[in-house]
C-alpha cells in the first residue's frame, strides 16, 4: 500500500491483523460462543460530505460484517456535539477532531472520552472565502462575518489560530449554521467566510457555481495537530476492547479503500446519501488522500 501522509494506513494493518481469525471468513454465524453481530452507532465528523464516505464504504464492502458488527450511521454536527453523543451513550463511536478533544479536556468537559485511532495525521481545519470577498489572508478576517456550526472545532481553535496569525479575534463576528447550510450561505453572500475542512473546497466551489475559493488552512499556522480521530467512551474502551479493535479495524479498512478508490467510494456515498454529488464527493476524497 502506498504511503498516504495525512491518512493513517499503518493503523489499518495493525488493527486488521489484530482481529480474531474468524473475522476474515465472512459472515459471523450466531452460536453459543459467538453471538449475533454487535450493533453500534457511528457519528460522522460533519454531515455526510465526501470526506465521510469511508464509513459507507466499510458497510458496502462488508468490512463491518466480516468483523461481526452492524453499524448505524448518523451525520455529525461538529466535534463538541459528537463528543457529547459518545459520552452520553447515544453513540458508541464518533469522529471527533482530536484538537477539540484536547480543548474540551482542558476545560474539564471530556471526562471519560477515549481516542483510539487517528483518521488524519494533520489538522484539516480551515476558513474559506470566495473571490471578491476581500479575504486573501488571515488579517483580512477582521471586520468580517464567519459562519460555522456552533460545536465546530474551527470555532474552538480560532482564538489560538488568530493569536498566532496576528488577527484580532474580537473583530471577527461568528454566526451559527448547520453543516449543510455553510456553502450555500457563503455562496449567497450571507456570510463573508465559513469554517470548513480543507478537503471541502470542491463542495464550496460547486455551491458557488465555480467561483474561486480562498482557503486559509489552520495547519499553516499550527503545524503539529492531528485531525479527526475515532473516539469512544471509557466504558466501551474498557468493557469491550475486542469490539473497539474490530470496529476500528473495519472502519480504517474503509478509509484506506475510499482514498485509494475515490470514484467508487463517492458512488457508494451517493447511493446511501442521494443529496450528495458523487463528482464533488470524489474530489473531496482525492484531496484527503495526501
Amino acid at each position: 500500500m502506498r504511503r498516504l501522509p495525512r491518512v493513517i494506513t499503518v493503523t489499518v494493518l495493525v488493527a486488521t491483523f489484530s482481529l480474531p481469525a474468524a473475522c476474515g471468513s465472512g459472515q459471523r454465524e450466531p452460536s453459543q460462543s459467538r453471538p449475533a453481530a454487535d450493533r453500534v452507532t457511528w457519528v460522522t465528523g460533519f454531515g455526510a460530505f465526501g470526506r465521510e464516505a469511508y464509513v459507507y464504504v466499510a458497510q458496502e464492502k462488508g468490512f463491518f460484517k466480516e468483523a461481526g458488527i452492524e453499524v448505524a450511521v448518523q451525520p455529525g454536527k461538529g466535534s463538541s456535539e459528537n463528543l457529547a453523543a459518545v459520552l452520553g451513550g447515544r453513540a458508541q463511536f464518533a469522529a471527533v477532531d482530536f484538537t477539540a478533544t484536547l480543548i474540551s479536556a482542558a476545560a474539564g468537559k471530556a471526562e471519560g472520552a477515549v481516542t483510539v485511532a487517528a483518521l488524519h495525521q494533520r489538522t484539516l481545519a480551515a476558513l474559506m472565502a470566495l473571490e471578491g470577498s476581500g479575504i486573501s489572508r488571515p488579517k483580512d478576517l477582521e471586520g468580517k462575518t464567519v459562519g460555522d456550526a456552533a460545536s465546530s472545532v474551527i470555532r474552538m481553535m480560532f482564538p489560538g489560530y488568530a493569536r498566532l496569525a496576528g488577527v484580532d479575534a474580537s473583530k471577527v463576528k461568528w454566526v451559527s449554521l448547520e453543516p449543510a447550510q455553510l456553502a450555500a450561505n457563503l455562496a449567497s453572500g450571507q456570510v463573508n467566510a465559513i469554517g470548513q475542512y480543507v478537503v471541502g473546497r470542491p463542495t464550496v466551489r460547486n455551491a458557488a457555481k465555480g467561483k474561486e475559493v480562498t482557503v486559509l488552512p489552520f495547519g499553516d499556522v499550527v503545524t503539529d495537530l492531528y485531525g479527526s480521530a475515532v473516539t469512544t467512551s471509557k466504558e466501551v474502551a474498557s468493557g469491550r476492547p475486542d469490539l473497539v479493535r474490530r470496529f476500528t479495524g473495519a472502519l480504517l479498512k474503509g478509509l484506506a479503500y475510499a482514498v485509494e478508490h475515490p470514484q467508487e467510494a463517492a458512488r457508494i456515498l451517493a447511493g446511501k446519501q442521494p443529496a450528495q454529488n458523487a463528482e464533488v464527493a470524489a474530489a473531496e476524497l482525492a484531496l484527503m488522500a495526501p
